[in-house]
C-alpha cells in the first residue's frame, strides 16, 4: 500500500511540474506590416511602411521598429529591449528620454509594456504579440494611454488598434 502511495505521489509531482513549464513563442525575424489589415496604416495621419526586426533568446527580446512617413525620405527607427523574466529595464530613447520597458508571457502571447514622458505627459503602451500557427503572421494588439493630468467627462485618453505583420521571405531566426 505504501508503494502505491509513493507511486501516486511521484506521478502527481511529475505532472504538476510538467504543467508549470512555460511554453514560449519565438518571434524572431523580419516582419513587414500588411497595410490592408493594419489599423495604424489607416489612422488620421497614416504612417508609411513599417518593418519590425525582432531578435529573441531565452533571456530577452529586442524589437527594432523602422517606419517611414508618407512623402518623407527619412526613416524613423527605435530599438527596445525587453527582459523575458518580467523585470523592468530602462532604455534611453532616440531623443534622450528614458523609457521603462517590461514584458511577460500570457501563454504563448507576449505582452510588452513601455512608459515614457513626452512633452510633460506620461505615455504608456501595451502590445500583445500573437503568432499564428504557421509562424508567418504576427498580430499585435496595441493600447496607448496618455496621462495628461486632467480628466473631464467624455475624455478619452486611451486608443487601441490591431496591426498585422507578415514574416519576410528569407527571414531567419537570429
Amino acid at each position: 500500500m505504501q508503494q502505491i502511495r509513493f507511486t501516486l505521489f511521484t506521478m502527481a509531482l511529475l505532472f504538476s511540474l510538467q504543467g508549470s513549464v512555460q511554453e514560449t513563442t519565438d518571434f524572431s525575424g523580419v516582419w513587414q506590416m500588411d497595410p490592408s489589415r493594419s489599423e495604424s496604416a489607416h489612422q488620421a495621419v497614416p504612417i508609411g511602411p513599417v518593418t519590425l526586426i525582432i531578435k529573441q533568446n531565452a533571456a530577452e527580446l529586442s524589437i527594432e521598429t523602422r517606419r517611414a512617413q508618407k512623402h518623407k525620405p527619412a526613416i524613423f527607427s527605435e530599438a527596445l529591449t525587453f527582459k523575458l523574466d518580467g523585470s523592468e529595464n530602462s532604455i534611453v530613447g532616440n531623443f534622450g528620454a528614458e523609457i521603462q520597458a517590461k514584458a511577460h508571457w500570457d501563454g504563448t502571447k507576449l505582452i510588452t509594456e513601455t512608459t515614457r514622458n513626452i512633452q510633460g505627459s506620461t505615455v504608456t503602451t501595451m502590445h500583445v504579440f500573437n503568432l499564428d500557427a504557421s509562424g508567418k503572421e504576427l498580430t499585435i494588439d496595441k493600447t496607448l494611454t496618455v496621462q495628461h493630468g486632467y480628466q473631464f467627462q467624455g475624455a478619452n485618453n486611451t486608443g487601441t488598434g490591431k496591426d498585422v505583420f507578415i514574416k519576410s521571405r528569407g527571414s531567419r531566426k537570429e
